[in-house]
């Protein structure tokens, strides 16, 4: 199984059209590290009898044929590395286009369709320290008591292990909420992000502004911000006072720096790392067209997997 392991994991690096090619004798074609490894029908045999669990096991879990593989590997993502101060959660989306009950349809991903997970990185290094499979309504998540929401939910789940430890947390809109900074503040960690301006219990802030203003409300934990820059920009923070800062980019007129909010230019800064988890998987890509979904997520976890230790080096 490493041997072949170690061949799937190859492939991105050596692009051709067909699994087959690989073990192709074309003087064209040929790369003698595959055929040295395995005989390809040897390959195709463990491509096509890969499986991950038991199929005689009675579950609801829609998890149930990759469930050991995503708990090990949870296990081991959690404990192999500790944290800096700064963490982020957003969506990820593995392409997908086969039969999936819980495939989803995001426009704005570049894989608009696939399998939907909820990464929390630590912001310096993009390390992935945990993640949630999203499979609808039997997502697994720890539903709080104090009702704050199912994306609350999601941030609280993947947060536990980090809870009461000092850490800053990084959202965008989807998750931002007064209440679910409120909570997170209790427990001794801060948050900022984008907010909707609708959200319940945000204030009000009717005031018109022009570009570069800022206005603000605040209580003793929380600051809610708006900002005007080609259009409203709407932040939320227990981390931020209302300020200005550089932004590290001059007017192209006047030469003079441009000043932005502070929590603004924080968020710009650390806001990308499953962005970025997302470029470097696309370039390291093993999963293979017309796979099963399970078997194409075990190999989208490998190649998290791969990319987790380069992630630290750096």
């Amino acid at each position: 199984m490493y041997g072949f392991l170690a061949i799937t994991m190859l492939m991105p690096r050596v692009k051709k059209l067909t699994v087959k090619e690989y073990w192709s004798t074309d003087d064209m074609l040929k790369t003698n590290i595959f055929q040295r490894t395995m005989a390809r029908d040897r390959y195709m045999i463990l491509l096509q009898m890969l499986h991950f669990n038991d199929n005689n096991i009675q579950s609801d879990d829609p998890l149930i044929k990759i469930r050991p593989i995503i708990d090990t590997l949870k296990n081991s993502f959690s404990q192999s590395f500790y944290p800096y101060k700064h963490l982020c959660i957003d969506e990820s989306l593995m392409l997908f286009k086969g039969r999936c009950y819980f495939k989803q349809f995001i426009p704005s991903k570049r894989s608009r369709f696939g399998i939907k997970s909820f990464i929390l990185c630590d912001c310096t290094t993009n390390y992935v320290l945990d993640y949630i499979v999203y499979t609808g309504k039997n997502t697994d998540i720890v539903h709080n008591s104090t009702t704050i929401g199912k994306s609350a939910d999601i941030v609280m789940t993947l947060l536990r292990p980090y809870l009461e430890k000092g850490h800053t947390l990084i959202t965008d809109n989807w998750y931002t909420s007064p209440h679910l900074y409120t909570v997170l503040h209790k427990h001794k960690t801060n948050a900022f992000g984008t907010v909707r301006k609708n959200r319940k219990d945000m204030p009000l802030i009717d005031g018109k502004l022009t570009k570069g203003q800022f206005d603000y409300r605040c209580t003793n934990n929380l600051l809610a911000l708006k900002w005007r820059d080609r259009k409203d920009v709407w932040m939320l923070s227990s981390a931020h006072e209302p300020k200005m800062i550089e932004s590290g980019r001059r007017n192209y007129l006047t030469g003079s720096p441009k000043l932005k909010p502070e929590c603004v230019v924080d968020y710009n800064m650390k806001m990308g790392s499953v962005d970025c988890v997302d470029v470097v998987l696309s370039t390291i890509n093993s999963c293979r067209k017309c796979l099963k979904w399970y078997k194409k997520y075990f190999f989208h976890l490998v190649d998290i997997s791969i990319y987790r230790p380069v992630s630290t080096c750096d």
